[in-house]
């Protein structure tokens, strides 16, 4: 059964969000394009059990192989990740 989670709406003072992105570390993600501007990407957010139910069932339809997907990044949230997927897709124009 799946129950529905409400967050409240939280505003954050730009000062303590400058001081809380300081102290977390993030990864950082190269999203330059390279030389083909035909470029789709595919962003999954989620806890890691849903992200990954989501990579496996592009597999299954013939989408995109598991492995060309990012590794589990870490959001703000706790307990939720998320992955991403490059394609570059032909375009006739």
């Amino acid at each position: 059964m799946m129950t529905d989670v409400k967050r409240a709406d939280c505003s954050v003072d730009p000062a303590l969000a400058k001081v809380l992105a300081e102290e977390i570390p993030q990864p950082l993600i190269d999203l330059r394009d390279r030389p083909s501007p035909e470029i789709l990407r595919v962003l999954a957010i989620g806890s890691p059990q849903v992200v990954n139910n989501f990579v496996m069932s592009l597999f299954q339809l013939g989408y995109a192989r598991p492995e060309e997907w990012s590794r589990q990044l870490p959001t703000i949230n706790p307990g939720e990740v998320m992955r991403i997927l490059t394609k570059r897709i032909v375009t006739s124009e």
